[in-house]
Parts: C-alpha cells; sequence; structure tokens
C-alpha cells in the first residue's frame, strides 16, 4: 500500500484488481486488516454522496471479485476473505503487508536511537523508507476513511524521514544530507522541519550564506501564505547559525573514539567509474564543441549543467559527445559515466536498469541497490551529490526517459544525444547538430584515410563530399572503403556518380547509412512516413507547405503539421524562414531513402507511372 496499491501471489505474480471501485474495497479491507469493516461504512466510503438502490448488491458483487482473487493468490477462499454479520473482514497475515514492515522497521529504528545505536537507527530507518514505491494509495480514490488513513501514512513516512535525516545529521551525514533536504524543502514548503534540517547540514558543509538564505525564503512564504513567523525552533537554528554557535558542530556519541576521516567516505572501496567509448581518432574540430564544453563548464541558475545535442542520423552527435566527454574528463574527477539509451531503436532502455547499473558502477554492492525506480533516483542522486561526475546519455527517446538519470544539483554534468524529443528537458542547453562544410568534410575524409590528399585528389574528396550529402556518417562508410580496398578517391566519386542507388555505395561493415534511416524512420507514425514518401516524390529538395498543400490537394494546417513533425525528427530541415512562409529542405540521402520505400509500397511498376503528373491514389 506504500505507493500505487499492488497485490502479488506467493510466485509473485501480480493479482491487482483494475476496476477502480473494487480497488477501494480491498484498500479499506486491508487498512482495517484482520478487523470487521462495517457494510455501511464500505457503502459510504464508494459511494461517499448519494449511494444507488443497488448498493448493496454492488458491493457483494465486489467481494465475490476480491474472494476468487485471493483465492488465486493464497488458496483459501474460505477464510481470508470472512463473511461477518453486519460486515467483511480480511484475514491477510500482517507480514504480507508492506505498511506492516514499515511501521516495525520505524519502531526499531526510534528503539535503536532511544538506545544510543545511531548507526543502526539511521540502517532500519533508510530500510523502512525503501518499502515506499510512490504516495500512498496513490492509485485508489476514496471517501473520507480512505482519504484519512493515506494522509495518516504518509505523516508516518514524513515522520520516518524527518528522524532518519535527525540521525544522519548526528552522524556527521550532512553533505550527503543537502540534495534530499532541498528536495524536501521544495515538495514540503510549509514542513518548517526540514527547513531547519536544511540550514544545519549547508552550515556545517561550509555554505552558510546558503543556509541563511533558506530561513529567508521560509520567513517571507509563511508571512505571505499564513502571516505567522518561524516556529521558535526555526528562529534559534537562525540565530546559530548568525552567530557560527558552536553548538552546531557534530558531537560524537558518548563513549566513543572520535577518528578523522574524509567528508566523502564510499558505500564501497571501488575507484571511480570511468565509462567512456574510446574517443575518435579522426574527429575533425567543428564550431558545435565550443558549445557543448561551454554548456558543461557553466551551471544555470543553480541547476546541474546539462547539454542536449540533437540533429539527423548520422550526423555525428555520438561521436561529438563522447569527443567532449574526453576533453572535460579532468574536469570531472570523480568519475564518468555512459549510457545507451537505444530511443531511435523500438526497444528503448529502462532508467531503472540504467540506474542500477550506475549505482553498480559507482561502488554499491548488489543487494544494496533498491529494487523501484524511486528507491535508484533516490540512491543515485544522493551518491552524486556531492561529486563532480560526467554523465554521457547517447540516444534518448524522450524527456521522460532522460529525467531519472540526471543529478539533481552542481557539480556533475550531463551530455545528451538524440534525434527529436529533447525540448522537453528544461535547464538545458540545446545544440542542434547541424551538417558540416564542405571543406569540413574533405578534412574528415583525409583524417579516416590516415594521410595528406595528393595532388588531384582534393576534387575527387570535395565530389564524394557532396555526395555524401555532406553527412559524416556517409563521409566516414566511404573513408572506411577507401582505406580497406585502397581504391582511388576518383574511382569511388566515379561509382557515386553513375550509382542508380547510391545507398548501396554508403556501407561498410556496422557503418550504414540505410539502416540507420531505417531504424529513424520505423519510430515515425504512419502517417509522417506516409507524408516523407510523397515529398520524396516531388521534383526538388525544396519546398513551402503552400506549394505542398497546393500540390496534394489539402489543407494547409494539416501540410504545416506533417512539416513541423518531419522538422522536430530532423528527416527535414528548416531552409529559410520568413514574415510570408517558411521554406523547407529534404536532404538528398534522406529523399533517396524515402523513395526507396515508395518503391517497396507501391512497386516498380506503380514507382514508373508516379514519374508523369504527380499524384498517388
Amino acid at each position: 500500500m506504500l505507493g500505487p496499491l499492488a497485490v502479488h501471489d506467493r510466485q509473485g505474480v501480480e493479482l491487482t484488481p483494475t476496476p477502480p471501485k473494487v480497488r477501494e474495497v480491498l484498500a479499506l479491507l486491508l487498512l482495517r486488516n484482520q478487523t470487521l469493516v462495517l457494510t455501511s461504512e464500505l457503502v459510504d466510503e464508494i459511494w461517499p454522496d448519494s449511494p444507488p438502490v443497488s448498493a448493496l448488491s454492488t458491493l457483494q458483487t465486489y467481494i465475490y471479485k476480491l474472494r476468487n482473487m485471493l483465492s488465486e493468490g493464497y488458496g483459501e477462499r474460505s477464510t481470508v476473505l470472512r463473511t461477518r454479520p453486519h460486515g467483511y473482514m480480511l484475514a491477510v497475515p500482517q507480514e504480507s503487508i508492506d505498511s506492516f514492515h514499515f511501521e516495525r522497521l520505524t519502531t526499531a529504528g526510534n528503539a535503536a536511537l532511544a538506545d544510543g545505536d545511531l548507526g543502526a537507527a539511521a540502517d532500519l530507518l533508510s530500510q523502512a523508507l525503501s518499502l515506499w514505491r510512490g504516495p500512498a494509495l496513490a492509485d485508489v480514490t476514496g471517501g473520507n476513511l480512505l482519504s484519512a488513513y493515506g494522509t495518516a501514512l504518509e505523516e508516518g513516512r514524513l515522520r520516518a524521514l524527518e528522524l532518519r535525516i535527525d540521525v544522519d545529521l548526528r552522524l556527521g551525514r550532512h553533505r550527503k544530507a543537502v540534495s534530499e533536504l532541498k528536495r524536501l524543502v521544495n515538495d514540503h514548503p510549509l514542513q518548517e522541519v526540514f527547513h531547519t534540517q536544511l540550514m544545519l547540514a549547508l552550515h556545517r558543509s561550509g555554505r552558510r550564506p546558503e543556509a541563511l538564505d533558506v530561513y529567508q525564503r521560509l520567513r517571507n512564504l509563511l508571512v505571505e501564505e499564513l502571516g505567522v513567523e518561524p516556529s521558535s525552533r526555526a528562529q534559534s537554528m537562525h540565530q546559530a547559525v548568525l552567530s557560527s554557535a558552536s553548538s552546531l558542530e557534530v558531537r560524537a556519541p558518548e563513549g566513543t573514539i572520535t577518528i578523522s576521516v574524509p567528508d566523502r567516505l564510499e558505500e564501497e572501496s571501488a575507484p571511480p567509474p570511468a565509462q567512456l567509448p574510446p574517443d575518435v581518432l579522426d574527429f575533425t574540430p567543428r564550431a558545435d564543441l565550443e558549445q557543448v564544453v561551454n554548456g558543461l563548464l557553466k551551471p544555470r541558475n543553480g541547476t546541474a549543467p546539462a547539454v542536449s545535442i540533437s540533429g539527423m542520423t548520422g550526423v555525428g552527435k555520438t561521436v561529438l559527445a563522447v569527443h567532449a566527454a574526453h576533453l572535460l574528463r579532468q574536469d570531472f574527477p570523480d568519475g564518468q559515466l555512459f549510457a545507451r539509451l537505444r530511443g531511435s531503436t523500438g526497444d528503448p532502455a529502462d532508467p531503472a536498469d540504467i540506474l542500477a547499473d550506475f549505482l553498480h558502477a559507482a561502488g554499491l554492492a548488489e543487494d544494496r541497490i533498491p529494487t523501484g525506480m524511486e528507491g535508484r533516483v533516490a540512491a543515485f542522486r544522493t551518491w552524486v551529490a556531492t561529486r563532480k561526475v560526467l554523465i554521457v546519455l547517447d540516444d534518448a527517446a524522450t524527456a521522460a526517459q532522460i529525467q531519472p538519470l540526471l543529478p539533481g544539483c552542481p557539480p556533475s554534468g550531463t551530455i545528451i544525444t538524440g534525434r527529436a524529443g529533447l525540448n522537453g528537458l528544461v535547464g538545458a542547453a540545446h545544440v542542434r547538430l547541424d551538417l558540416p562544410t564542405e571543406d569540413d568534410c574533405v578534412e574528415l575524409l583525409q583524417n579516416i584515410i590516415g594521410r595528406p590528399l595528393a595532388d588531384g585528389e582534393r576534387q575527387a574528396a570535395e565530389v564524394i563530399a557532396q555526395l555524401c550529402g555532406r553527412l559524416p556518417l556517409a563521409i566516414r562508410a566511404v573513408g572506411a572503403r577507401v582505406s580497406s580496398t585502397g581504391w582511388s578517391l576518383k574511382k569511388l566519386a566515379e561509382r557515386l556518380i553513375v550509382s542508380g542507388r547510391r545507398l548501396d555505395e554508403l556501407v561498410f561493415a556496422d557503418l550504414d547509412v540505410r539502416d540507420r534511416l531505417q531504424e529513424s524512420y520505423e519510430q515515425l507514425g504512419e502517417e509522417e512516413r506516409r507524408f516523407l514518401r510523397l515529398l520524396s516524390l516531388l521534383p526538388g529538395p525544396v519546398f513551402t507547405a503552400h506549394g505542398v498543400a497546393n500540390l496534394l490537394e489539402s489543407d494547409s494546417d494539416s501540410v504545416d503539421k506533417l512539416l513541423l513533425q518531419l522538422v522536430e525528427n530532423h528527416f527535414l530541415r528548416v531552409l529559410l524562414q520568413n514574415v510570408d512562409e517558411i521554406v523547407y529542405t529534404i536532404h538528398e540521402l534522406v529523399r533517396f531513402f524515402a523513395q526507396e520505400q515508395v518503391e517497396q509500397e507501391l512497386g516498380y511498376r506503380e514507382q514508373e507511372r508516379l514519374n508523369g503528373p504527380f499524384e498517388l491514389p
């Protein structure tokens, strides 16, 4: 119940009922487990305003469904859900309910604290809090009873949080507590205790001005919202911080021997993670590199610096990100993390799995890694909060996939690459990677070949750059073929000129322009794919929305929407934008690819017929 309602049998198979009102009945029975719940209470809870005439018979139907469900899990249909005079009673073993374990662990934590065993208290309270998967009964709505029980559970969680953080501060873990307390202050702005604890943690971390600012913001909030001053406890903390009172310093428990230890004691004796892929030896400098580097070295508005790199397939997003990360390694001495998010495929990576990998790389033992997403996010952000780590997230699908993987605060930074969907990433510096210049392409080709261009080769290299559409992936494929086969640049340029299917020539080993375009193409909706095929049949690569709408005899709004979606996914590019209209262009290789899709859709004979007037059945 500590999160969305979830029921599993002994083998872990989920049995959670889906009808909302059945979940309400089950939630109330669980909250009053082994206690009679009156029929009248259930009716009032399910239909708080005006119960229907059929309320009792409907309730009996819900009970019947629950009995069937519970009999699957326990095989004890006659005993798990019992009918009693005037009501029902659930008889589930207490050990099967997470809220029971939460209460047990918090009670044990309080007992350990009373005995002066701070380490055991912190561990027990952390175990209790790790049981939470979200707000209590997050997906269950109901009347007054469920609301009251949910509020009581949440208050218990906040009390356990307050107590565990207090223990952490007494143990000298103030640096670790800062990032968590900042989140709690934001989530619970009227909980003065979290503000007070944050002031203490910041003061002990040598951040006294920030501690004073926390008090000022708390006071402004209370005066404006409630018309009251902060509590005496908060005011006392403020005065103590102002005077740098000795009472704020960490005091060792009585009877212990103090030992000087580093502020950032590792969970395990593990070296800093170093997960970056090898840098490319033939990297050709480009202007976008400076944007990425500067974005990572300049935090924005107190948030952890992040740079997102977007662009069409094969434009070199990953190469640029990895090269920039290697340049910045010395600026992030606590490690570098790298993850492929597979956003351009039909099987994007689960952020929870990536977090587990990151925590393992950080030195956390397998049995210490939380099982749920929220626990892993909290553990990762706690670990990274006081470290300077560089995180590279390659081939992201959406901003939602990335969000759990971002640090909560500086000084760590993140580089993200993705074909589309990154505009929703708030606070990041966005770099839209364009095609390199022809001179850059020639230099790249020369670097891949590994020797200076001989007399007469420069012109052939320029032709190759043009026929590759200045796409770095295509140029890499061509350069690899030249290095492997020993062909001259002139011969390869001639093959590209005469080839009826140019994409056949732009492949070497895993460098395959067609395959990469196919991956991105399959991520489009059917309407966008069909529209892209139509655009590939236009007389030229440059067009306007008005012109396309006239050719297709379609309304301009629909065409505008589809064009913008293809621009966002980097299949089209805005060539010119003025007051009256936008001029679009389609990349030459994308156009060839889309024409191949037309051939597959309609067949070669139909394609020949379409060489006449522009129309499709």
